[in-house]
C-alpha cells in the first residue's frame, strides 16, 4: 500500500481469530474477528462477506468509506479488503458466494476496525419495554450532532438507501461513527443503467428522519427553513473538493473490483463503455449538482409535515 492509500489490502494470514457473530445486518455476512493490520497490530475488526446476491457490495463499501473519510466524517479508523480462503469458511456460506469465488477458492471481505461504540438498533431490539425512552434518546443525540447536515448531504450524494441507527454507531461522547455503506448507489446489486442519471432522486428523502431532525434543531430560529437549507448547502459544497482528494484511489479500486467490465451501448460511435467510468462519472456529476440537491431538500421540507417520528 502506498503512503497515501487509505484502504488496505490484507492477506488471509491477517485473519487471527473469530470472536463473535454480528447480531444485526442483512446486506452481508458479518462477524467480529481479531485482525492483524499492516502496522502489525492486532485489532478487533468487523469482517463482512458479500454473497452472490450483493455483487456490488465491496464497491459500495469502498466508495462510502473513501468519500466519507475525505469529508472528514467520523468513520472507523481503518478499513480494507481481506482475502479469505474458502477452506476456513463454513460450507453453507461458501455455497452462497459467487461462482467465481467458489471456483478460485477464495473471496474478499470488507473489514473495518471496531469503533467500540453502541449499536442502538440492537439496544432497541433487546429492550422493547424501553423502546420510546431509547428512541427519544437517539433523536436527541442525532439532533444535537454537529455532523447531521454533513451526513444528510453525504448519504444523498452516494444514494445511500440504508442509513439507520444500526449503522450510525454511537460513541462515548454522544457523537456517531458511520459504517456499512454496502447499500449505496441504489443497493448492493445495482446495474450500470441505474447510474446513468446522476440527478435521480434519493429514495431516502421519502421519509427522512435526519432531515426532519435538522429542521427541528433550527425550528425556533426566525428563519428556520432558510437556516436549514443554508446548512445543507454548505455541506454539499464540500463534495467537489472531497472527490478530488480520493479520486485516484477510487479509480484504482474500481479497476481492481470491476476490471474491464463493459456495457454494450448499441451506438456505432461508442459500442462499448467501461462500467468503471460510469460509476466515477456518476459520483462526479452528483458531487457538482448543488442546485438539484437544494431543490430536493427544499421540496422535502416544504411538502412534509415536520414532526418527530418515533418509529
Amino acid at each position: 500500500m502506498s503512503e497515501q492509500q487509505i484502504i488496505q489490502y490484507l492477506p488471509s494470514s491477517s485473519y487471527i481469530e473469530f470472536l463473535k457473530a454480528a447480531t444485526d445486518g442483512v446486506s452481508g455476512k458479518t462477524h467480529l474477528a481479531n485482525i492483524k493490520w499492516e502496522d502489525g497490530i492486532e485489532r478487533d475488526s468487523w469482517v463482512k462477506i458479500y454473497t452472490a446476491t450483493k455483487p456490488r457490495g465491496l464497491v459500495n463499501e469502498m466508495i462510502g468509506y473513501l468519500l466519507g473519510s475525505a469529508l472528514n466524517l467520523p468513520m472507523p479508523p481503518r478499513a480494507g479488503f481481506l482475502c479469505l480462503e474458502n477452506k476456513i469458511l463454513n460450507q453453507n456460506l461458501v455455497n452462497t458466494l459467487s461462482q467465481v469465488d467458489q471456483y478460485r477458492g477464495f473471496t474478499f471481505a470488507w473489514i473495518t476496525e471496531d469503533v467500540k461504540g453502541r449499536n442502538l438498533r440492537v439496544e432497541l431490539e433487546e429492550n422493547p419495554a424501553h423502546y420510546h425512552i431509547i428512541t427519544e434518546y437517539i433523536v436527541t443525540c442525532l439532533r444535537d450532532w454537529d455532523n447531521l447536515a454533513n451526513m444528510i448531504a453525504f448519504d444523498d450524494w452516494i444514494l445511500n438507501t440504508d442509513r439507520n441507527v444500526g449503522n450510525t454507531i454511537q460513541l462515548p461522547d454522544r457523537t456517531f461513527s458511520l459504517i456499512d455503506h454496502g447499500e449505496c448507489l441504489q443497493g448492493g446489486e445495482w446495474q450500470e443503467p441505474q447510474l446513468l442519471d446522476a440527478h435521480c432522486p434519493h429514495i431516502g428523502f421519502g421519509d427522512n428522519l435526519h432531515l426532519r431532525l435538522l429542521y427541528e434543531k433550527n425550528k425556533n430560529n426566525l428563519f428556520s427553513m432558510e437556516d436549514t437549507l443554508a446548512e445543507l448547502e454548505n455541506a454539499k459544497l464540500l463534495h467537489i473538493t472531497a472527490l478530488k482528494k480520493v479520486a485516484q484511489e477510487i479509480k484504482m479500486h474500481l479497476t481492481d473490483l470491476i476490471g474491464d467490465e463493459i456495457v454494450e451501448t448499441g451506438i456505432e460511435e461508442l459500442p462499448n463503455y467501461p462500467v468503471t467510468e460510469t460509476v466515477f462519472n456518476f459520483l462526479s456529476n452528483r458531487a457538482t449538482a448543488i442546485k438539484k440537491f437544494n431543490e430536493r431538500c427544499d421540496t422535502f421540507l416544504s411538502t412534509n409535515s415536520i414532526a418527530r417520528p418515533l418509529s
